[in-house]
């Protein structure tokens, strides 16, 4: 049993969260500061000579933030203490019910409502050819749910409720590759947020566990509506004539665009300053490896400008379903008729974290008898969240509507690429060698020389 669970019990890694974040707030300054001191001089010439290492002046920002951070965590810690979750039934059910209650002293009027998120996590390991191991986390699934606290005396009591997925596995003990169960809890408050993240105990839940757990009904806080929260605007639900209409309106993935714009930009600034020191010396080399990561960055930007400048409007009616999307004002139009609907499915569309808290995005895709797909939702946070607008289209599609039966599709043949598209391909994929080799080329006057003068 894990340190972090006694009984029914779970408690968060907060006391030792706050203290990795000073020690490494403390390692980080010191080295840098350190660096700074030692350096003096040589740093400014340093810059002079390169203007890559600008990016360094960044270091001791990143240090100060550092350490705000461990303010932060170490301040939590201190309002709130252990806060342990108590879960009920314990371990939580696969295919069954995850619930239980957290209690916190907060005066009832401080908070309006807390967020849970329950996330089915991999963690694995990867080694690269030089032996360097990287971890990685993949959330395989999330739902998210808010509720209303409820007062307990002088304090507060949230009592949760989630509906887990059967095909989902067990929290497994740690080893290069494993799953785990995570619970995250959020409640936006006066000064110091509650913020907690609990490693959580999952086990898939027999027939037996599954109907002695149905026969009580489990005690929940009031849930507050997906359409009453902070995700209420994605998508826009109106009742039409026909039918529905959901909309999905320009700008809902901004937080996202603008990261990916960030990363966009600060790539094309590495590429520019970094290869620029090497033009004088291999120009045909340097310039095609900046335009290379140029053209990375590029695409970088351009994806985050596509995210906010399209907008995505589903028409659900007995009819069918059409799909209209306007891309920089340009209007792309489907429909798909009811009777060629086979279902529609829910799949991850996008995923975010920052080392604490994980987001994840749905997005959902009409399937057709004849094996085509259509998008016709995205950016919904949560899978209870993707399932109700599910749901939704699929009520409009009226209660007569029956699921098309999908046709077996035969393996199709890949066409083999066009013959100059083929050779293109190797000219690129040679491009850095014979770029390599022409400045060679240029440089071999300058090489005979320095040779004939050694030997």
């Amino acid at each position: 049993m894990s340190e972090q669970i006694i009984g029914n019990q779970v408690f968060s890694q907060s006391k030792s969260q706050y203290k990795r974040a000073w020690i490494f707030a403390i390692i980080w300054n010191a080295m840098i500061w350190f660096a700074i001191i030692m350096g003096g001089e040589n740093i400014l010439k340093a810059f002079d000579a390169n203007p890559i290492f600008y990016f360094f002046v960044t270091f001791p920002f990143i240090g100060v933030w550092l350490v705000v951070y461990a303010l932060k965590e170490t301040r939590a810690w201190l309002k709130f203490g252990k806060t342990p979750l108590t879960l009920d039934p314990f371990p939580g059910q696969i295919g069954g019910r995850f619930a239980g209650y957290l209690t916190l002293a907060i005066a009832k009027k401080d908070v309006a409502q807390a967020v849970f998120s329950l996330n089915c996590i991999r963690r694995y390991s990867s080694r690269d050819n030089r032996g360097k191991t990287t971890w990685h986390e993949d959330v395989l699934w999330q739902d998210r749910a808010s509720f209303v606290p409820d007062p307990y005396g002088n304090d507060i009591r949230v009592d949760f409720l989630f509906n887990t997925p059967a095909d989902l596995p067990e929290t497994e003990d740690e080893s290069d590759n494993y799953h785990f169960w995570q619970l995250h809890a959020h409640l936006a408050l006066p000064g110091v947020d509650y913020d907690r993240v609990f490693n959580v105990a999952m086990e898939t839940a027999s027939a037996q566990q599954l109907a002695s757990t149905e026969r009580y009904s489990a005690r929940v806080s009031q849930r507050i509506p997906h359409q009453e929260t902070d995700v209420s605007d994605v998508p826009k639900i109106e009742s039409t004539a026909a039918g529905m209409q959901f909309y999905y309106g320009y700008g809902r993935s901004k937080g996202m665009a603008l990261g990916i714009v960030i990363f966009g930009g600060v790539l094309a600034a590495f590429g520019y300053f970094f290869f620029d020191g090497f033009l004088g010396f291999l120009p045909a080399t340097a310039g095609l490896m900046a335009g290379f990561v140029g053209f990375i960055a590029f695409l970088f930007c351009l994806l985050g400008l596509l995210m906010v400048v399209n907008s995505l409007t589903i028409e659900a009616s007995l009819m069918g379903i059409r799909k209209k999307q306007r891309i920089f004002g340009f209007l792309f139009e489907e429909f798909t008729d009811a009777k060629d609907i086979v279902d529609i499915l829910i799949d991850q569309n996008a995923s975010s974290g920052d080392g604490t808290s994980k987001r994840v995005w749905y997005r959902l895709k009409l399937l057709t008898a004849d094996g085509q797909e259509m998008e016709v939702g995205d950016s919904l946070e949560g899978q209870s969240y993707a399932n109700d607008i599910r749901q939704k289209m699929i009520d409009a599609l009226g209660m007569t509507w029956q699921a098309a039966t999908a046709i077996p599709q035969q393996d199709k043949v890949k066409k083999p690429l066009p013959w100059w598209l083929r050779i293109i391909g190797k000219l690129l994929s040679y491009s850095f060698v014979i770029a390599l080799l022409y400045d060679l080329a240029s440089k071999i006057p300058q090489i005979a020389e320095f040779l004939s003068k050694v030997f």
